[in-house]
């Protein structure tokens, strides 16, 4: 007897099996409950696969603050020396004795650059005569005697060395940088700073003839305002660099545009 008749035979001999009843129902039920809570209490009981450890970065250092080179100290007697070759003008020595030059000359930049007259800073220049207007006619102009109080003023620009001057402002690079930030730039740039000083200097108009005016008031004390609206609106460096008159503003003017050539900086355009 072969292994698919012996199957037959056990098929046979077991009968046909009726169909489910009630109890058969309860007993899947029962079945069904016990395999799933098997398999809960495996899935909870199971051995969990180990774990990969997730690798932890190590916290980035903050970049390191920027080193700032600190400022090279310029003894009394290297400053005196770069200051001295830039002019032999008396007036000029008398403000190098005036003290705080490294100071001085970051204020004067940096009210030049502003656009405000640096008069407070440059007392010693301040002419000792009144401004004066004359009549031409109907109107009221700029006597030459008001330009000729700045004669003084621009000789004592006129008289500076450019070469030497170059030489200063190179030596003393540092510490002027240093006491221009002092002022309340802590980024500025004294080349930046110096090079808009320069062209706001060489750019300002320049007015040939009579430059009308009128007085703000009664006696010698009256402020004077210019008539054209134009000259008006000019700032203040504007403004004194034509109350110098034609012939200093060219002379200063001159100086300016050497002093940008020099240090290499934009030259500005000529004033009209």
């Amino acid at each position: 007897m072969d292994d698919h008749e012996l199957e037959q035979d056990l098929a046979a001999s077991r009968g046909r099996r009726p169909p489910f009843g009630g109890n058969d129902w309860l007993l899947v039920l029962l079945a069904l409950a016990v395999v799933g809570g098997g398999a809960a209490w495996w899935w909870t009981h199971r051995e969990a696969p180990p774990a990969v450890a997730t690798p932890i970065a190590a916290p980035t250092p903050p970049a390191p603050a920027p080193v700032q080179e600190p400022v090279k100290a310029v003894g009394a007697d290297q400053l005196r020396e770069l200051m001295e070759a830039v002019s032999v003008s008396a007036p000029y020595r008398k403000w190098l004795s005036a003290g705080e030059v490294v100071e001085r000359w970051a204020v004067v930049t940096d009210n030049l650059a502003e656009g405000v007259s640096p008069r407070k800073r440059l007392s010693f220049l301040t002419p000792q005569q009144r401004f004066t207007a004359t009549r031409r006619g109907d109107r009221l102009v700029i006597a030459a005697a008001a330009y000729a109080r700045y004669d003084l003023f621009a000789e004592v620009v006129g008289s500076v060395d450019v070469a030497a001057a170059v030489r200063a402002y190179r030596g003393l690079h540092g510490p002027l940088e240093a006491a221009y930030r002092a002022l309340g730039y802590p980024e500025g740039s004294l080349d930046r700073v110096t090079a808009a000083a320069l062209k706001r200097v060489a750019s300002a108009p320049v007015r040939d003839g009579d430059v009308v005016v009128e007085a703000g008031g009664p006696g010698p004390d009256a402020i004077y305002f210019f008539v054209a609206p134009e000259l008006e609106r000019l700032g203040a460096v504007d403004k004194h660099l034509l109350r110098m008159g034609p012939r200093n503003t060219r002379l200063i003017q001159a100086k300016a545009r050497q002093l940008e050539r020099a240090l290499g900086f934009p030259s500005a355009p000529a004033a009209p």
